[in-house]
């Protein structure tokens, strides 16, 4: 592919381009962006192309042996993607300038935070909605590194997470706790004859861990246990233990379900187990707009504690 001049001068076109690369990227491939673009796949392609030429790199293989983006496309993905949310940022701040709340509010939230009895996410949102409808949500799930990310880009503008570490980048408020006792399976080894295994026994059991940064890896290498299989999802994480093989941390709501069906049930352990503090943050830099800032206060409000981090 010959070499171009890159986008010196950006057009209403280039933007169309690059969205259309990132619901590319972001499904997987061509056939599975036809559905969310709601245009043909040879329309997909040849928009590909086109920005392929602009830019003067290949964005990615597509082929017999199945979809995958280059480096090159690794890179204009992350630009694109900061680019895009940083106009999304500008037209937010221009809406303000009018009577009323217009735009779009993309939130973010961690994994299996709604069936916490203490979260009152839904409640904010019906509030918010009622008081701002002109205002298009966006919901996302992330892990706790790329949510940190997307708020510094500016693709996140509110997330509500788990603590796991302090930064000066954020604005945070504490909202609620979740409790992660230990669970097992009925027919796990240590429960046999219902016996209560002890700190010890436990610790050298096959243990579960989540496989991302987040306050269950933090929690469990300081109490000592060694993970033999890691889950990237809570749900993974009850599988491994309904293996009957595995003990893992679960949250105790989340959980909940699977005890009262008996797949699962709780170690208990005054020891082995961990709380954490869950937050709503905003980025400092950029700074939350009106619309952002509306929304984490009124989900602040319909939260009891209000700790400042």
């Amino acid at each position: 592919m010959k070499a171009r001049a890159l986008l010196a001068n950006l057009a209403e076109a280039d933007l169309r381009l690059l969205r259309v690369f990132i619901a590319i990227a972001e499904s997987g491939g061509l056939a599975a962006a036809e559905l969310r673009l709601n245009i043909s796949r040879s329309v997909i392609s040849r928009h590909l192309k086109d920005l392929e030429l602009r830019l003067g790199v290949r964005l990615c293989e597509r082929g017999r042996a199945g979809f995958a983006l280059t480096e090159e496309g690794e890179v204009v993905l992350d630009a694109a993607r900061r680019l895009l949310a940083q106009i999304e940022q500008f037209r937010s701040e221009v809406a303000e300038l009018h009577a009323g709340m217009r735009g779009e509010l993309n939130l973010v939230m961690f994994d299996k935070t709604v069936s916490n009895p203490g979260c009152r996410l839904a409640e904010a949102i019906a509030e918010f909605g009622a008081e701002a409808p002109a205002v298009t949500l966006n919901v996302h799930v992330a892990g706790s590194s790329e949510i940190e990310k997307g708020l510094l880009e500016g693709r996140f503008h509110v997330a509500v997470h788990p603590f796991h570490r302090a930064s000066d980048s954020f604005t945070s408020v504490h909202l609620f706790d979740e409790f992660l006792p230990l669970y097992a399976a009925p027919d796990h080894p240590l429960l046999a004859g219902g016996r209560v295994p002890d700190d010890d026994e436990l610790r050298r059991a096959a243990f579960v861990g989540l496989g991302y940064h987040s306050p269950n890896m933090e929690h469990f290498w300081r109490l000592g246990l060694q993970p033999a299989a890691r889950a990237f999802e809570q749900e993974a994480s009850v599988l491994l233990i309904r293996s009957g093989r595995y003990i893992g941390f679960l949250p105790d709501h989340y959980a909940r379900a699977f005890e009262e069906r008996g797949e699962i049930v709780r170690i208990a352990s005054e020891t082995l187990r961990y709380s954490c503090d869950w937050l709503v943050s905003v980025a400092r830099n950029p700074p939350p707009g009106r619309i952002a800032r509306r929304f984490m206060e009124i989900l602040v409000a319909q939260h009891s504690s209000r700790r400042i981090i």
